[in-house]
């Protein structure tokens, strides 16, 4: 199991590789910019966080590091091969029966307690 980023890295190093969703689906995820508030300068992360939200750097991020793009812009400059990778770019179908992993409220103590064991072992 790994993030379709990965997948697609590994892969081109071995092509006996795949990457698959289950028929059941899979959780999504989102990885986010944030600007912590005890950022020492505030306006150089919304410098750098709006110059890698212009198309064409959004679109090198997904070519050279395998992060997919919301941005439209940016999915139509990147080459027909990489918006044809389902490994980044998975279908509609799969979307549908995958789901985001829910706010897991009062329980996310224990939720943090079990989730560091498994990561820790």
């Amino acid at each position: 199991m790994c993030y379709s980023s990965d997948a697609a890295e590994v892969m081109s190093e071995n092509e006996a590789l795949q990457y698959i969703t289950p028929y059941s689906g899979s959780s999504l995820w989102t990885d986010t910019l944030v600007i912590p508030k005890s950022a020492p300068n505030p306006e150089a992360a919304y410098q750098w966080i709006n110059f890698t939200l212009r198309p064409e750097i959004a679109a090198q991020i997904v070519e050279r590091l395998s992060f997919t793009t919301p941005s439209q812009l940016a999915f139509r400059k990147l080459p027909k091969e990489i918006q044809q990778d389902t490994t980044l770019f998975p279908p509609e179908s799969v979307i549908e029966r995958s789901e985001g992993i829910a706010p897991v409220g009062k329980f996310s103590d224990i939720y943090d307690r079990y989730w560091t064991r498994l990561t820790s072992s």
